[in-house]
């Protein structure tokens, strides 16, 4: 390999290295579904309809359950800069959505979220938050 090669690879790198760490934590971003890990509890964030991702101190992190993230988050101490939900085919603000309780969701917390429209039935965050809350020591990491 000649040095004007190496070089030009070396800058590629570099370069490559910048893109991904100056991501855009303002706006959702996919998982790679199937393979990343849920940030709380391990499992791997597959099913869609309940995923949630949040962004503290700038790392974005990704769940498998709502209530994953409501705890996780709780256990940080801090309020996520952002936070969203998976409602049907899209990211939503997880504070302007609407939670259905009653769902099968992979950790069993129940809650789905909706987009928060005029027909919207469910619960706000803040309530959502609170029913999540509540049944954590009944849950758990892990559990």
């Amino acid at each position: 390999m000649t040095r004007r090669t190496c070089l030009g690879l070396t800058l590629a790198a570099v370069l490559l290295a910048l893109g991904s760490a100056c991501e855009k934590t303002d706006a959702p971003a996919e998982p790679v579904w199937g393979k990343q890990a849920c940030a709380h509890c391990g499992m791997l964030v597959g099913d869609r309809r309940y995923a949630a991702q949040a962004v503290l101190a700038g790392e974005r992190k990704y769940f498998d359950d709502i209530g994953c993230m409501v705890l996780w988050t709780d256990e940080q101490k801090s309020r996520p800069e952002r936070s969203w939900v998976r409602a049907g085919d899209a990211w939503v603000d997880a504070a302007q959505a609407r939670y259905a309780s009653g769902a099968k969701t992979p950790m069993d917390f129940g809650f789905e979220a909706r987009p928060a429209s005029a027909g919207s039935a469910g619960v706000g965050w803040d309530e959502a938050r609170a029913q999540l809350l509540a049944k954590a020591p009944a849950k758990g990491k892990g559990q």
